[in-house]
């Protein structure tokens, strides 16, 4: 059996290493933060604005390369506040938000650019009441010019300004008409020059297009718009809410 005997001196070499490995805060400290798993001394620093000496000095015998996820180490400097760390430590992503260079502030990613009149959401909207409201524009267009609030509308954020108007937009609303006296069977509202004749009526939805009434009432396209000159000859003027002819004597 060897019998291995140490000086006095070693003996006080070990204990003085062994308290320096295990005590890390050995002066006060009035900010601390944990670690993270994968922090080392430098990225600790970096995202507390000091440098890699300070945080060593700041944690008196700190192991840098497997800093304690959970562990508080201290990232002051002579006492005074802390300052806000240089990078974010969060797995939340921030809302994206665009400001467009004429427009107001804030609105939602996608808006168009062309857009030249905005409404501020309220509590309680949607985006059929706020294209009911209007009654410029459709609600697949209002969809075109605001693509982040979804094709469902699910995604319009109160207090955001949204796109009501691009240019060629109407300023108003289409006249409301009244059906002359000599026309009972006339549905109202309805455009002024519809055919006299007609005798079957739709009313037109949102989302409707002249193509898609005719294929719906098996009528050519060029019918359509004789009996609905108003319309255009582009289906510029389709009313949204009024009635066309789609069926005549």
């Amino acid at each position: 059996m060897v019998t291995i005997t140490l000086s006095s001196w070693a003996v006080s070499l070990l204990a003085f290493t062994y308290v320096e490995a295990v005590v890390l805060h050995p002066r006060s400290c009035s900010f601390s933060w944990p670690a993270e798993s994968g922090d080392t001394c430098l990225s600790m620093a970096q995202a507390w604005g000091i440098t890699e000496s300070q945080f060593i000095s700041f944690n008196p015998g700190v192991i840098c390369a497997s800093l304690i996820p959970g562990q508080d180490y201290c990232v002051e400097w002579d006492g005074s506040p802390p300052p806000m760390p240089s990078t974010t430590r969060t797995s939340v992503p921030p809302v994206t938000t665009t400001t467009t260079p004429t427009g107001p502030s804030p609105t939602q990613e996608g808006i168009a650019k062309d857009c030249e009149k905005y409404y501020l959401v309220k509590s309680g909207d949607t985006c059929q009441k706020i294209a009911d409201t209007y009654k410029t524009f459709t609600l697949n267009q209002f969809y075109s010019w605001n693509p982040a609030v979804g094709k469902d509308c699910s995604s319009l954020w109160v207090d955001y300004y949204v796109c009501v108007a691009v240019k060629g937009t109407p300023d108003q609303p289409p006249p409301t008409t009244t059906p002359p006296p000599s026309d009972p069977n006339k549905p109202s509202p309805a455009q002024p020059n519809v055919n006299p004749k007609c005798n079957k009526w739709y009313l037109v939805s949102s989302g409707d297009t002249c193509q898609k009434i005719s294929d719906a009432y098996k009528i050519s396209l060029s019918t359509f718009y004789q009996w609905n000159p108003d319309v255009g000859s582009s289906c510029a003027s389709l009313w949204l809410g009024y009635y066309v002819c789609v069926g005549s004597q």
